[in-house]
């Protein structure tokens, strides 16, 4: 369930990312009324199952189920990473169009979210599958901009040039990040699940991997994220 949107007075309409239809719209009707069955179940973020009817313009939700498995808590935390999930989720896939193994990734990720102690984890394993879905992976084994090999050192990052740049190449301008980061990129970019749910990973290192991944997302998408503005605001005031 990756949005919800109230309509006339006691209608609301849901983005729903399905795994045979991509994404799909539909309505669920007199949801917002107490006595609706519908509502308990149609939990913002919640892995559910969905009878949907053809409608006119939008599909009906007839019955829902919520299925098994941890549910995120009412942590503004956790809350804010899940919106950013939904909304990449919703803006990598087109109506009705599935993307290859996004309906699990981001079923994965919401779960990682309510259950992992720290929820930037699963976030930024979702936000590298997501980049590398799109073809944006970044370089992380030679320079983005000689493509000579990078020294194990720290180096600086660029969205424009598409990774880690070399001394040689690096702009002053640019962000540094230290070696521990790259190289848990790297672990993530690999896809090794298993290596990345064992590393012990600090804030610092979290934080320098997400600055780099948004910083990539940002880059490459035509218009900015909502939720990682609102991330933003929140460190911020931290």
């Amino acid at each position: 369930m990756l949005r919800k949107l109230d309509y006339g007075e006691a209608d609301r309409i849901f983005t729903l990312l399905t795994k045979e239809h991509g994404k799909v719209g539909a309505i669920a009707k007199g949801v917002r009324k107490t006595s609706s069955r519908l509502a308990a179940p149609l939990e913002l973020y919640g892995h559910v199952d969905v009878l949907l009817a053809r409608g006119r313009n939008l599909d009906v939700i007839a019955q829902v189920e919520r299925k098994p498995g941890p549910r995120i808590p009412a942590d503004l935390d956790r809350t804010a990473y899940a919106a950013l999930v939904a909304e990449l989720a919703e803006r990598v896939t087109e109506d009705r169009n599935p993307v290859e193994n996004l309906y699990e990734l981001t079923a994965w990720a919401l779960n990682q979210l309510a259950a992992d102690d720290d929820p930037r984890r699963g976030s930024a394993y979702f936000l590298a599958a997501a980049l590398d879905l799109m073809g944006y992976a970044p370089q992380l084994a030679q320079c983005a901009r000689c493509e000579g090999p990078l020294p194990d050192a720290p180096a600086p990052f660029s969205a424009a040039a598409g990774g880690f740049l070399c001394p040689r190449c690096s702009d002053p301008a640019e962000p540094v990040y230290e070696t521990g980061a790259i190289k848990v990129l790297r672990v993530i970019f690999a896809g090794d699940l298993a290596l990345y749910r064992r590393l012990k990973l600090g804030p610092g290192i979290m934080e320098a991997v997400e600055e780099v991944l948004a910083s990539q997302l940002e880059y490459h998408l035509d218009r900015r994220l909502n939720s990682l503005r609102f991330l933003r605001r929140m460190r911020t005031a931290g």
